[in-house]
């Protein structure tokens, strides 16, 4: 607890000196009972073992098997396209969990290379892997932090932690002993860390830990003790894999026995009932799968959100709890001076970040600034007293140099056309100042006015400011400033913190004497200054509120500032400091993680801590952050989402996804992404699944009634190969249904395939096998050759299968709407499939191979007659309100997420409750 002691107390326990710090001897010592000042390493995952784990998937030991048996019946073509399916799923999963292992490397680049350091009695700059506890170190402007350390000196030093703390304002250190046993990182005001960054000032300090003991240490550790997630696709994938096996085996014996008791052969049924159990388990389905999560990733990566991990596309649309941090996700992370308060009134400011334009408002309307003048001269002071700048990038974007605070004054008086530099040069001589002092809260700076007047403009605290203001300026005219007047301006300015706002009071003189700056001076008014909500987060709350998502936001700022922000942006309820949340029972943190919605001044403890309750509720919870102090609940969540703008490389390392704008909104516009590629899983689920069971259906049939075999071996395996792949292909790119984001997230703990979708997957592939089954009943009945009726039965199920790819893109419709036109890789694969198709029959020495003979025009009639009816009785079937929504959406809601889901319905109007999206609103989310 060095915070707690000291500076004199921490000098006697280190057993160092003040002043000349430690002896090379004592040196020596330490550093081989402490070791180096470096963050460790576990040891890594071997790349050859990353590779072996790819192949462990159920799915891809029943695809090798496949390729096995393929190549015992002579079937290479099917072997090798399965064979290649399991290598690219293979290197793509390699080089996925490679790049997740360099995480903690990335933590070591944070370290500043060099120290300096005071040893017997002398100043060098030393290699900050040296440094041990005891270490007298010297910190300047512009230096890395090298180690954690107890400040013995501190000459208006501010330290930028948002590394640690994930708050970008810099932290005005100095050398008292603070009593709070266990104040946030952000509190400990005499401590600094290792990787912070040194704003300003100066100071000494003695080094406390080095390394792994550190604060950013214990924060390695954690990351190292996280585990690594699978996606929640991932599970359900392996699941339903070795599901496939029982069922996959179970077909093919009971279809294999059922023939011989029929009076089949032996040896046809054997090779029979192992090409059915090859068609039982879709062989496209890992390679589909990859692919319509790398289209996801793309239309991800174009509204700014890059996946890092394929799996996590999908984990966004699943997502019930987003936790989200407040500096420059939910806010602009760029301070701006909202409101300014005159004695009398209060104007409002517009405009958006540091860009130098926007308009001034009073209680009666636009204020002409330059014919204001009691303003006038309130924004002139504020500039002339700050030292920020201001300046455009090559891209149009604009910065602040400096402190963001002045930086926020500074755009304020630009707004009004006045500049610092313009003013200089028009004749406005910089004299001195007197810099900011966290004794006095207060600066000043001296000039020479245009017409040769001197003048003194000042900016602090409040009440720091009052203090020394013997006047006030009200309507043009400076008037005593008296104790009724005093109590008015703190009144106003307790209002406006109460609203989160920073709050600065500015004040002149005009005088020559430059030797008393903080005496007499005329009171002209307060700057209410924040980081205001980024304009677009309130409605993407909203949004995400609608469609059953909790927002939590969870920040490393102080609780009014946190509950302010979460007001206007619709985030209401009980704000928990993040002390209160250390040494409580596993039930206690349950109980407040349930109730609460903003969490405030957190440790990378607490943010994991948060984590772990959402998970163990079976929460998929969706994690944002900046800072190293992030990457652990990073890892452990469902999907991490580290900002690229603002965002440190161990964050980018530890997440699933980076937001290029570190924008909120961002993320809810990837869960709408994220929920129409699990739309689409499903959809090619639902297809590949149900066209292997018509296969299944129509032999299985074929046999019980006693009929031939419709199909022979290679006729199931090409369209096993070929009719599967390119509609299943094509459906990962539909377009979202009409009200996704009205929906509300999926059961996390519900497999793909459901009860419900179960019954409709055996529903629609025997509906599909039928009209195979009667145009090859027909064809025997009036065509003598078997080969014909086999060909008829072959073609019909193909075209029948091509059909039902229609069907499924849209789950209530047939599919054959203006919708079509925005996929037209279904087009496409319609086209290339029924061409392969005719191929199949009609080309030399392909339909040999198959056994098929070519079709007259007559028969072609017949085939696409037998493919259009079944197809036509499952848009039927679907149109039942127990089919509606085929999928079994509305059965997999999470139970809290229904509760807390607000209204998005397609409800007359009259029925809505106020604040709910109309219909034209709901169409304008899908």
């Amino acid at each position: 607890m060095w915070h707690q002691k000291t500076a004199h107390e921490t000098i006697e326990e280190l057993q160092t000196s003040g002043v000349t710090g430690l002896t090379a001897d004592e040196t020596a010592r330490r550093s081989h009972r402490y070791g180096p000042n470096e963050i460790k390493e576990k040891a890594k995952i071997s790349p050859v073992l990353i590779l072996i784990n790819q192949f462990r998937s159920i799915i891809v030991v029943l695809l090798l098997a496949a390729t096995g048996i393929s190549l015992a019946l002579g079937d290479f073509f099917e072997a090798a396209a399965i064979f290649v399916v399991i290598i690219l799923n293979a290197v793509l999963g390699f080089i996925m969990e490679f790049r997740a292992e360099q995480a903690v490397s990335a933590l070591k680049k944070i370290i500043t290379p060099t120290a300096k350091v005071i040893r017997d009695g002398h100043l060098s700059e030393i290699p900050a892997r040296e440094l041990v506890p005891g270490d007298l170190i010297v910190l300047e402007e512009g230096d890395r932090v090298p180690a954690d350390a107890r400040l013995l000196e501190a000459k208006e030093l501010s330290v930028i932690e948002a590394a640690l703390t994930g708050e970008s304002e810099p932290v005005e250190k100095n050398t008292e002993p603070i009593s709070d046993p266990n104040p946030p990182l952000g509190d400990r005001k005499n401590t600094v860390f290792l990787g912070t960054n040194v704003a300003r000032g100066s100071g000494r300090a003695v080094v406390t830990a080095t390394g792994m003991d550190t604060e950013l240490g214990r924060i390695a550790h954690l990351l190292e003790d996280t585990p690594d997630e699978h996606s929640p696709l991932e599970k359900r994938l392996e699941r339903m894999g070795r599901s496939l096996v029982g069922i996959s085996l179970g077909l093919a014996a009971i279809i294999g026995i059922a023939g011989v008791l029929t009076g089949n052969p032996i040896g046809q049924m054997v090779v029979t009932a192992i090409a059915l159990a090859i068609a039982a388990v879709p062989e496209g389905l890992p390679a589909v799968a990859t692919i319509t999560l790398a289209i996801g990733m793309q239309r991800m990566a174009r509204q700014n959100a890059i996946v890092r991990r394929l799996p996590a596309v999908e984990t966004l649309g699943s997502t019930t709890v987003i936790c989200t941090d407040k500096t420059g996700t939910i806010t602009e992370n760029r301070m701006r001076v909202e409101t300014i308060w005159l004695p009398g009134r209060e104007i409002q400011i517009s405009g958006e970040g540091y860009v130098p334009t926007g308009g001034f408002t009073g209680p009666d309307g636009p204020i002409d600034v330059q014919a204001d003048h009691d303003l006038k001269l309130f924004l002139q002071a504020g500039a002339l007293s700050s030292k920020a700048g201001i300046q455009e990038d090559d891209n149009g974007e604009w910065d602040v140099i400096g402190d963001p605070t002045e930086g926020a004054l500074v755009v304020a008086a630009a707004k009004a056309g006045f500049q610092r530099e313009q003013a200089e040069r028009s004749g406005y001589t910089w004299l001195g100042e007197v810099p900011f002092s966290s004794e006095t809260r207060r600066s000043a700076a001296f000039y020479r006015l245009p017409d040769g007047t001197g003048a003194v403009f000042a900016k602090g605290a409040p009440g720091a400011i009052l203090d020394v203001c013997s006047r006030v300026r009200i309507g043009g005219r400076e008037i005593e400033l008296n104790e009724e007047l005093r109590k008015e301006i703190m009144s106003h300015n307790d209002a406006l913190a109460r609203r989160g706002l920073r709050l600065l009071a500015v004040a002149y003189k005009i005088c020559e004497d430059t030797d008393s700056p903080f005496a007499d001076l005329v009171f002209l008014g307060l700057a209410g200054i924040s980081d205001p909500p980024r304009p677009e987060v309130a409605a993407a709350v909203a949004e995400a509120q609608r469609a059953g998502i909790r927002v939590m936001m969870i920040t490393g700022d102080q609780p009014a500032t946190a509950a302010a922000i979460g007001e206007r942006i619709g985030l209401k309820g009980e704000v928990v400091h993040g002390r209160d949340l250390d040494g409580l029972s596993a039930g206690e943190l349950e109980e407040k993680v349930k109730k609460a919605s903003i969490f405030a001044r957190v440790s990378p403890r607490n943010k994991l801590d948060i984590v772990n309750v959402l998970k163990n509720n079976r929460e998929i919870v969706a994690m944002t952050g900046d800072g190293v102090n992030d990457a652990p609940a990073l890892k452990r969540a469902d999907i991490g989402v580290a900002m690229g703008r603002g965002g440190t490389a161990v964050a980018r390392e530890a997440s699933d996804m980076v937001l290029a704008d570190d924008n909120f909104a961002t993320i809810i516009r990837a869960v709408k992404q994220g929920r129409i590629i699990f739309d689409n899983v499903q959809k090619f689920i639902q297809y590949m699944f149900s066209c292997n069971l018509s296969e299944i259906a129509l032999i299985f049939v074929a046999i019980i009634i006693g009929l031939p075999l419709p199909l022979v071996v290679l006729q199931i395996l090409w369209m096993n190969l070929v009719t599967d792949v390119f509609p299943a292909l094509a459906l990962g790119w539909e377009p979202g249904e009409r009200g996704i984001m009205c929906r509300p997230p999926r059961n996390p703990r519900q497999d793909i395939l459901t009860a419900k979708f179960k019954l409709t997957i055996l529903l629609h592939g025997s509906v599909l096998s039928l009209g195979p089954l009667f145009i090859f009943i027909y064809a025997l009945n009036n065509f003598t050759q078997l080969e014909v009726a086999r060909t008829l039965a072959f073609a019909t199920l193909a075209v029948t299968q091509v059909g039902y790819a229609l069907n499924v893109r849209r789950r209530n419709g047939l599919g054959l709407d203006r919708t079509l036109l925005e996929n037209p890789y279904m087009i496409g694969a319609v086209i290339i499939t029924l061409g392969l198709q005719f191929a199949a029959v009609h080309v030399p020495g392909l339909n040999d191979a198959l056994s098929a003979v070519p079709l007259g025009a007559g028969q072609w009639a017949l085939v696409f007659l037998g493919a259009v009816l079944p197809n036509l009785l499952i848009y039927l079937l679907n149109r039942l309100p127990y089919f509606q929504d085929q999928a079994g959406q509305a059965a997999s809601i999470h139970p809290e997420t229904e509760r807390r889901r607000k209204p998005c319905e397609d409800a007359p109007a009259r029925q809505r409750p106020a604040g709910a999206l109309p219909f034209a609103d709901c169409k304008r989310l899908r």
